[in-house]
């Protein structure tokens, strides 16, 4: 023990002597009495907190802190909100401590009205701290949580906090704590899960399901002219948490009769009516903008009204501040996006220049509202969407309409095509023309995918192309006036795809 504790003193991050130590006082305990381990646990404490004042920041000294703790017989908990309390006067944001005070406080059933009196006392001296924001939004839902969302508060408690967070900012624009607490004051419950759309393909005897919520394991009840069927669901790409499911059905459909498949997840269900004479039937339901409401969407239309007259006002005083841009734009979005349309693109233009590390993140923010706006608008039942010309750095939301059998993102400034498009089932014509496209992998394993347009871009490496090979329903493919094509010896013989 002597050893070990000479080679914490000098080095605290030592996590493999750290465990050393505990398994050694779990040696102990099973050899000495209570009072012997009082004293040893009590001199514990005071050498990790003689390590601590030499690193504050050490996860080993704070971990087995946690371990004695736990261990002795009557600890003192009051004395360790003290510590707390002590070391956050050196640091106010040092995590580990905050991690610790939440640890200290479970398990001496410190009432949480209490450690909000704490975070007001922080906050007053210091707005920027983003640890007791963050420690403020896990203690306000439990006090004061919103009759209908235990994960929210209550509208009376929301308005007093937005009053002091507009404080905060209307203090320093620039400090990002109190934005991001802000954003979450504003943010969104669950989404409620209903089926989004349905694809029946009578051989292979198959159902496709798109959820608008991914989850982990799907059990949705299949029924078949109303009789349940016995389906094991699987993830369409293997993924943890996916939209979209598929199952294959044993009994299959008989041929040349109409039957009606249909879904029901939780308190939705939805219907497919596959015709005597057809392969496939899809269904879907139409996209509202409720579906892709931002994070700042969850609060009344009021409020969000009220924070977007505040937001402004500061714009007014404190022109150029990204903070303040960027709030305004995820509220103008919440409040009337088509309304605001025109403002939010001038915005996310202007912070592409104010704030220049970060214009990626704006271009594709706006792409992805330009493409939830276009879905929105468009018919999904007739299976085609063009989201042509209109400056998309990225293409998002494809698990959402997995029954298009036309796409067209042609003409835009997309540099690759990685996200999967495996998710388009029925996806038979891809028109990406006239990009600046270098790596198309994301088309991999499109299952109906018969002609591709590439032509126009900036591919450069054959081997992009064995990625279409798993497209078996590939009949066509252009690639015309891509850095591939100066030189066709590039291409192999076996490869064996028509090009134009």
């Amino acid at each position: 023990m002597e050893i070990t504790k000479l080679l914490l003193a000098a080095n605290s991050d030592y996590s493999s002597m750290w465990n050393y130590r505990k398994n050694a006082f779990l040696h102990l305990k099973t050899l000495k009495n209570e009072d012997e381990m009082k004293s040893m646990f009590d001199n514990e404490l005071q050498f990790i907190e003689s390590c601590l004042r030499n690193n504050p920041k050490s996860y080993g000294c704070w971990h087995h802190r946690c371990f004695v703790m736990l261990h002795m017989m009557k600890p003192n908990w009051e004395r360790e909100l003290q510590l707390c309390d002590l070391f956050l006067q050196f640091d106010e944001r040092n995590f580990h401590c905050w991690d610790y005070r939440r640890f200290v406080t479970n398990h001496s059933n410190v009432p949480h009205e209490k450690e909000i009196e704490v975070t007001n006392k922080i906050i007053a001296s210091n707005f920027s701290n983003y640890s007791s924001w963050h420690y403020r939004s896990k203690l306000l839902p439990q006090v004061y949580p919103d009759p209908t969302d235990s994960k929210r508060i209550e509208e009376k408690k929301l308005l007093e906090e937005l009053e002091l967070v507009q404080n905060a900012f209307f203090t320093d624009p620039n400090d990002q704590s109190a934005w991001f607490y802000h954003r979450w004051l504003l943010g969104r419950g669950d989404k409620e899960q209903y089926i989004v759309s349905l694809i029946v393909n009578r051989s292979p005897p198959s159902v496709f399901c798109c959820l608008r919520k991914p989850v982990k394991m799907f059990n949705g009840t299949l029924s078949v002219d109303d009789t349940t069927q016995t389906v094991d669901w699987t993830s369409s790409m293997s993924e943890r948490y996916s939209h979209l499911w598929f199952c294959k059905l044993e009994d299959g459909f008989k041929k040349g009769q109409q039957h009606t498949v249909s879904c029901e997840v939780e308190s939705s269900k939805l219907s497919c009516c596959l015709e005597e004479n057809c392969q496939k039937a899809t269904v879907c339901l139409p996209i509202n903008r409720e579906m892709f409401q931002d994070h700042t969407s969850q609060a009344k239309l009021s409020v969000l009204e009220d924070e977007l007259n505040s937001c402004n006002e500061l714009n007014d005083l404190e022109p150029g501040n990204k903070w303040v841009m960027l709030t305004l734009v995820l509220l103008m979005r919440a409040v009337s996006p088509k309304q605001h349309s025109e403002k939010i693109s001038t915005m996310l233009d202007a912070l592409t220049e104010i704030d220049s590390q970060r214009k990626r993140y704006y271009l594709d923010l706006r792409s992805k509202y330009a493409i939830e706006d276009c879905i929105v608008e468009t018919n999904l039942n007739e299976n085609r969407l063009n989201i042509s010309g209109m400056k998309l750095t990225q293409i998002c939301h494809l698990e959402l309409v997995p029954t298009l059998t036309h796409l067209n993102i042609s003409h835009n400034c997309l540099q690759n095509l990685t996200v999967p498009f495996a998710n388009l089932f029925c996806l038979e014509v891809l028109e990406a023309n006239d990009n600046k496209i270098t790596n198309i992998s994301g088309l991999k394993d499109v299952p109906n995918l018969k002609s591709i347009n590439l032509d126009s871009n900036d591919i450069s490496d054959v081997k992009q192309f064995e990625y279409l090979k798993t497209c078996r329903c590939l009949e066509k493919l252009s690639i015309r006036s891509n850095p591939v094509c100066e030189s066709e010896k590039q291409f192999p013989t076996t490869f064996l795809l028509h090009f134009q």
